[in-house]
């Protein structure tokens, strides 16, 4: 699209150059008071008086005969059936493919400027929609821009959010896993506990077995008050280290 306005662009101005060398041309003839008459192809005259038609002539005495007339501002030739056509009054030029016309200067420069003048309209109004279609597409993406922005936003926020709470998640599974550690340790520390409780006290069973028979055999005296402090002793031995294991647990 840059490359045609460009090309439009570059025409308007050689057709412009054109137009400004044309008018300069124009009032020059008018200003000289130019009455020569030139051939211009594929054109005829409309306007002003048809002074007379003369049939199967040239076009070189066509041109002659409107010369030596004071009437005649143009005529038309027509190269189909060699007719010429003379005209009087305010003349113009218009498109034909079967006739030429022959006209003062100041009338060829003035249809000159005419053409000119429609294809720069014609110029201008391409430029014109092409900036238009552009400046079009321009909002367009503007707002495909946005949009596009908008939505990134929206998924960078929503993968934020989600982001936060995967770590959310993480904490609270490491929470639970160190959770069921410590429960598991729990468990083994108390099951080792009950273990060792569970052999003191058939250690202390035993002592109290053996303490009753040796009462019985050998009675009273020293050797009983000797019994009762080792069997205390050993009591509070065993539930110090019970109270030790408790504690370490804690």
């Amino acid at each position: 699209m840059s490359s045609q306005l460009q090309t439009l662009s570059d025409q308007f101005n050689t057709i412009l150059s054109q137009y400004q060398n044309t008018y300069q041309d124009y009032l020059n003839a008018i200003n000289s008071n130019d009455k020569n008459l030139i051939i211009v192809d594929n054109t005829a005259l409309t306007g002003g008086n048809i002074i007379n038609t003369t049939q199967s002539v040239d076009i070189d005495t066509c041109q002659t005969t409107c010369t030596n007339n004071d009437l005649c501002t143009g005529a038309t030739f027509n190269i189909s059936n060699n007719n010429c056509s003379l005209n009087s009054g305010n003349i113009s030029i218009v498109n034909s493919s079967n006739s030429k016309s022959i006209v003062q200067r100041g009338v060829y420069y003035s249809y000159q400027l005419q053409q000119l003048n429609q294809q720069l309209l014609d110029l201008n109004k391409q430029i014109m929609d092409i900036t238009s279609q552009s400046y079009s597409n321009y909002q367009q993406n503007i707002q495909q821009s946005r949009i596009q922005e908008e939505t990134l936003q929206k998924n960078y926020q929503i993968l934020l959010d989600e982001r936060i709470q995967i770590e959310q998640m993480m904490r609270e599974f490491e929470t639970l896993n160190s959770a069921n550690e410590n429960g598991q340790i729990n468990v083994t520390s108390n099951y080792y506990k009950y273990i060792i409780f569970l052999f003191i006290a058939l250690f202390l069973v035993f002592i109290l077995i053996r303490y009753s028979s040796d009462i019985t055999q050998r009675g009273g005296g020293k050797y009983i008050y000797n019994k009762a402090i080792w069997l205390f002793m050993i009591i509070f031995i065993a539930i110090m280290i019970f109270n030790y294991k408790t504690i370490l647990a804690k």
